[in-house]
């Protein structure tokens, strides 16, 4: 049997998923391997594998299969697919025992990996699942079934459309003028699937699957792969921009002034709508940046609940509380009635429906950029990335009397008009800082002088002109 690298494997085993540089860290070998762990670690009798449009993605999902049947492991191909749709798969049908998507979702090219879930859509991460697997394949010495399991193939994409097309409960999509950026990702076929029956007037922009992404990268989160969303929006004055990553899970808005907000204030608009709906219930925040979310959920009579950043760690906290929604900074939005998973296409679905009640998009972000604002998440590379962290909070102690800490995910400190979020990347040797104000000029002020404590490289900008 192959023995597998431990670093390379403790590189590509990150926090919540699997994903490496191909072939220099993953390849069919790897995949064979992964397959079986994963069936002996969750003692499955059955699973959903499918796969995103990247180019090593049909090799790496039969070898995967490959593995998984070698143990007597039954197998449904759902082909290719949006990771959510594994969500859907394993959370409408328990009688998997799991499921797994082959995807990096939004690297670049040469990258892939592997997004898995247990029954029920149960998140695998490095708290739970994901250390015990890579130690399997670490080891690779796994007993073959004399009896190999099946595989058989199934459709899920009209049952996965009903499930979105639920979310609109009822309310007529009205005619809208809307531009979508696909990134050459998944997400234009799943689009045009779901929406592509409605009144829109689409402007479609790199719908073609192409797994060397040869117009942007598919992450819309990093501003240089949205100007042309951004600028095109608000060339043909339309309602919305809708930009989707490249395997679907997330979905991000810009405005027709151009402005492309992030999770925390979409995250804040959809807040409102759910505890509007169901007052008292419970929504998961981000604790990198809160105030936009954490307001909402107080004036609508909701409780807050923070939790470590990371699709998988949101997935647990909302199945532990049975939470409404979650809304993380990074545009994974998550819903209760989504098997607490998150959802790019229902997040479509719920912005369709808002604007289609009434919901002015670009009034709401003037509003909401106005009362709170932030630095955005600016990265720092340091020698020493923990040191670095109990500097600055040894730093706030010594200078503050009156700042609460909490350590739910890196360190926070919080003041009665400003607070700061500290936290180590979980895929590289950087510091991220967040930061947020009552006031404009209470960011600035706060951000330069924690700033001046971290040292460091800045290795992106802050959102903010006074800042750069």
């Amino acid at each position: 049997m192959q023995k597998f690298d431990k670093k390379i494997l403790d590189n590509v085993f990150h926090a919540y998923d699997v994903r490496g540089k191909v072939p220099e860290e993953l390849d069919e070998e790897f995949f064979e391997a992964l397959g079986k762990a994963f069936v002996k670690y969750l003692n499955a009798k059955k699973i959903a594998v499918g796969r995103d449009i990247r180019e090593t993605g049909v090799a790496f999902q039969k070898a995967f299969i490959k593995g998984a049947t070698s143990l007597g492991c039954d197998v449904v191909d759902v082909g290719e697919i949006a990771t959510e749709m594994i969500y859907f798969a394993t959370g409408s049908d328990l009688s998997f025992d799991g499921g797994a998507t082959i995807t990096a979702s939004h690297n670049p090219p040469g990258w892939n990996g592997c997004k898995m879930v247990s029954k029920g859509a149960s998140a695998l991460s490095s708290d739970k699942g994901l250390p015990e697997i890579e130690n399997l394949v670490m080891e690779n010495e796994f007993e073959e079934s004399e009896k190999p399991g099946t595989v058989t193939e199934e459709n899920f994409y009209p049952a996965f459309k009903e499930k979105v097309l639920s979310f609109f409960e009822g309310t007529e999509i009205k005619p809208m003028k809307i531009v979508v950026d696909a990134g050459n990702g998944i997400g234009g076929k799943l689009f045009d699937y779901i929406f592509g029956d409605l009144n829109l007037d689409v402007t479609r922009m790199y719908f073609e699957p192409n797994g060397n992404f040869p117009n942007h990268i598919p992450n819309p989160i990093e501003l240089e792969n949205v100007h042309e969303i951004m600028a095109k929006t608000q060339e043909l004055q339309a309602d919305i921009g809708i930009a989707i990553d490249g395997d679907a899970d997330r979905s991000f808005f810009v405005d027709n002034k151009g402005r492309n907000p992030d999770g925390v204030y979409i995250g804040s608009i959809f807040a409102e709508y759910f505890l509007k709906r169901n007052p008292g219930d419970t929504v998961i925040l981000d604790p990198r940046v809160i105030g936009p979310v954490d307001d909402a959920v107080e004036k609508y009579g909701g409780t807050g609940v923070r939790c470590k950043a990371g699709h998988s760690f949101f997935k647990q906290k909302m199945k532990e509380v049975d939470a409404i929604f979650g809304s993380e900074n990074s545009s994974h939005f998550f819903f209760r009635d989504f098997y607490h998973a998150d959802s790019g296409m229902i997040t479509i679905a719920i912005m369709l429906k808002l604007l289609s009640e009434g919901l002015d998009f670009d009034e709401k972000l003037d509003e909401l950029y106005k009362k709170y604002p932030k630095s955005g998440e600016v990265n720092y590379e340091v020698n020493d990335v923990h040191s670095t962290i109990k500097k600055v909070e040894q730093y706030c102690r010594d200078k503050y009397e009156n700042l609460a800490f909490d350590y739910i995910d890196g360190v926070s400190a919080e003041a009665k008009d400003w607070r700061f979020n500290l936290r180590p990347s979980n895929t590289q040797p950087l510091i991220r800082f967040n930061l947020e104000g009552k006031s404009k000029d209470k960011v600035i002020e706060k951000f330069r002088e924690i700033e001046k404590v971290i040292g460091g490289k800045r290795d992106n900008m802050p959102v903010l002109k006074e800042l750069q």
